[in-house]
């Protein structure tokens, strides 16, 4: 039995065996393969990773490359722009002398070019040497000062033009340049102009910054200085810096002197020619601003006898003076000038309407003045057609000083302005002007309902 068997068995053992060695050697096989795909899927991947690095490896060696051509350029620049600017300092500065005494920075002050942009900060710095010196420079300083010489280091721009402007705007019209023109050659101009003032910056010239030096030295020479340049000149300007010099170095001590040098100047005015300096042609400016600057009502009498002149021709500055100081106490001499007969220029009757129009709904001198305004204007309006709305300029004035300062104005004064509206709608049955004062009495209702309820929204 063993021995039929035994041959099935070995065959078993053979066969399996076999098997083994089939299934081992196709294992070994297919590891082999997939070793060899891994192989092959790492050396592609390695092959595209180092390909990847020798490209961003170009590319950021070209932009170091770059960097480096564009640095090495802005510092060629660089040297380049500082050698030329060195150049042109040492240039500058040899032209510029040295100045460590009184009497040099003086000189170098009068050397100075105002064409050069740098002579506002060249002029701050000897100014300021002199103030560093102090009282030892009062003597040189004095010395210029009485040459009667100046110089023009920087000009100051207006800021205070008239409503009516200085030069042509742009899309000006030959009716709006032919106003302006008669405005500026009339006495009026200087009415609606604001007056002058110093500026609290930087002196315009030499002569002021060597008067505002001084009083930055003070002391007892430096205010006798400033009252000997007081006591023996006639410019406006130089009263006015003057003004501010002594009160900085005695405080109120010298307001008196100052205001009678002012009042004497204006009493009996220089002549200044067309081509004199144009600050010297502001004297008169200058000087009115002092006084009213100090409320000083002294020069008033005169000032009335100057309003108009023996031309006929009315003195804007003083008008300006005199309603500015007076307030409504010159409604008197207002309504005076303004039924002189002297008077004939249409612009000038209008700054003397303009001053005592200020005190409407107070005053009953300036309603007269409003009521014979507009009776004048609602004649001239009827004379127009009926599209042609220049007719309405000549009641712009009156009217429109109703709602001057209405809002700082009492309710009383308010309800007086609403009356005096309400005579002008009885004059006129237009329409468009009738519209346009019922809006206006409307602003005015809204404003005396405030000022009656103050505590209201």
């Amino acid at each position: 039995m063993i021995n039929r068997i035994a041959p099935f068995l070995i065959a078993a053992a053979v066969g399996a065996a076999a098997s083994g060695v089939v299934v081992y050697q196709t294992g070994k096989r297919q590891q082999r393969a997939a070793l060899a795909d891994q192989e092959d899927q790492f050396k592609k991947e390695t092959r595209e990773r180092g390909s990847a690095r020798d490209e961003a490896a170009s590319q950021n060696a070209g932009k170091l490359h770059n960097a480096i051509k564009d640095r090495d350029r802005a510092r060629a620049e660089a040297t380049r722009l500082d050698a030329q600017l060195e150049s042109l300092h040492a240039a500058k500065a040899m032209k510029l002398p040295i100045a460590t005494t009184p009497a040099e920075v003086i000189t170098a002050l009068q050397n100075l070019d105002p064409k050069d942009d740098r002579t506002k900060r060249l002029s701050v710095h000897y100014f300021e040497s002199l103030v560093f010196i102090g009282q030892p420079a009062l003597g040189d300083i004095r010395a210029f000062l009485k040459k009667s010489v100046d110089l023009t280091i920087h000009r100051p721009i207006s800021k205070g033009r008239g409503p009516f402007g200085d030069r042509a705007r742009p899309g000006e019209n030959d009716k709006e340049r032919k106003k302006r023109e008669e405005i500026q050659a009339s006495g009026a101009n200087h009415y609606f102009k604001p007056f002058p003032k110093p500026g609290n910056n930087f002196p315009p010239t030499l002569r002021l910054g060597l008067l505002e030096a001084t009083a930055n030295i003070g002391g007892e020479d430096a205010e006798q200085l400033l009252l000997d340049v007081l006591n023996n000149t006639l410019r406006g300007i130089e009263v006015a810096y003057l003004d501010i010099a002594l009160e900085q170095v005695a405080p109120g001590k010298h307001t008196e002197r100052v205001l009678e040098i002012t009042r004497k100047i204006l009493a009996d005015m220089p002549r200044i020619t067309e081509d004199a300096d144009p600050l010297d042609k502001l004297t008169k400016g200058y000087l009115y601003a002092i006084l009213v600057k100090h409320k000083d009502e002294i020069f008033i009498k005169t000032a009335q006898q100057l309003l108009i002149g023996a031309d006929g021709r009315l003195d804007g500055h003083a008008l300006g003076y005199i309603r500015q100081v007076l307030g409504e106490r010159a409604m008197p001499i207002l309504l005076a000038a303004y039924k002189d007969p002297r008077i004939t220029n249409k612009w000038e009757k209008l700054a003397i309407s303009d001053a005592a129009l200020r005190f409407i709904g107070r005053n009953e001198q300036a309603d007269a003045i409003f009521h014979e305004m507009v009776k004048d204007g609602i004649a001239e309006m009827k004379k127009k057609e009926f599209m042609d709305f220049s007719k309405y300029e000549s009641l712009f004035l009156p009217v429109g000083s109703l709602m001057r300062d209405a809002h700082e104005q009492t309710p009383e004064v308010i309800g007086n302005r609403r009356k005096l509206l309400a005579s002008v709608r009885k004059q006129s049955a237009d329409p468009i002007l009738y519209f346009g004062l019922s809006a206006m009495d409307k602003r005015l209702a809204e404003m005396q309902e405030k000022k009656d309820n103050p505590g209201q929204p």
